[in-house]
């Protein structure tokens, strides 16, 4: 009897291991945080500061690119020991306005890029946009694919429909068809500059990716931004980790050429180089 129990609790845990939608958390707990009710709390007020872009651009490498800066120096052989999944939900609401919309797409197209600096990581990328509705621009591809594609978003400039946004980054997960891995770290990479239409559903929805093992990175943009603490919450945990500020999507354009400039200086010289007028 016990051999029998044995090989059915062995044959759970490979159903388990082979579920898409399970096989994020098969790996590490969910990390449950506690936050503030008070969306007025010092907490969530604290991330109102915008710090220096070298300081974020230092959390993106650490936290969210996760590129060991020795790699930058010495070029290996590529050699793939793990796979990443990530949706970019860009926010294109009335008040990102075209031209800071165009350096938002500039900033995640060379984001993208970076992920040659890593040879042992495969990095897929899929887009979603949104305003008053939220659309697929692209299914995972390629990282170099991707930067190409993100340059074709269109933007519209109506509301703030985070809360379709992160349901359609949701959905790219849980379809076969859309070219995730099923062994994939899973991640959102969230650009927005206001809160939602609907604060409560857009809470929701992240609760929902994170509760099936998907990481969620916020670029939070503005001078100060009313509803901060949906932002947080939004987030994963802790949100010091996961979530980055900049004043402008210019800004955020800054952060990642000073990434760039970290790990491929050559490169840095060649884009900074580039004509780039501001808005």
């Amino acid at each position: 009897m016990s051999r029998f129990i044995l090989r059915i609790a062995a044959v759970v845990c490979l159903l388990v291991f082979l579920s898409g939608k399970c096989s994020a958390n098969f790996w590490r707990p969910a990390v449950v945080s506690t936050l503030p009710p008070n969306s007025n709390d010092p907490y969530y007020q604290k991330f109102q500061t915008v710090p220096p872009a070298s300081q974020t651009a230092t959390k993106l490498l650490t936290n969210f690119l996760r590129i060991p800066g020795k790699l930058s120096h010495v070029r290996r052989k590529r050699q793939i020991s793990s796979y990443e999944d990530i949706v970019v939900v860009l926010d294109g609401s009335g008040s990102i306005g075209s031209c800071e919309f165009g350096k938002g797409k500039k900033a995640l197209k060379h984001m993208m890029k970076l992920a040659k600096e890593n040879p042992t990581v495969d990095t897929k990328y899929a887009a979603v946009s949104y305003s008053s509705s939220a659309v697929v621009d692209f299914q995972f591809l390629p990282y170099t694919l991707a930067a190409n594609r993100i340059m074709q978003v269109r933007y519209v400039g109506m509301s703030t429909n985070t809360q379709d946004g992160l349901a359609k980054a949701k959905g790219l997960f849980l379809d076969p068809s859309s070219g995730r891995r099923v062994f994939s770290r899973r991640m959102v990479f969230l650009v927005t500059d206001g809160q939602s239409d609907s604060r409560d559903r857009t809470i929701r929805e992240a609760q929902a990716l994170k509760g099936n093992g998907v990481d969620i990175y916020v670029v939070a943009v503005g001078s100060y931004i009313y509803g901060i603490d949906e932002m947080v919450k939004v987030a994963s945990s802790p949100p010091e980790n996961h979530m980055f500020r900049v004043t402008k999507l210019e800004g955020f354009w800054q952060v990642v050429k000073l990434v760039i400039q970290m790990l491929n200086p050559r490169e840095y010289s060649v884009v900074s180089g580039q004509y780039d007028p501001p808005c």
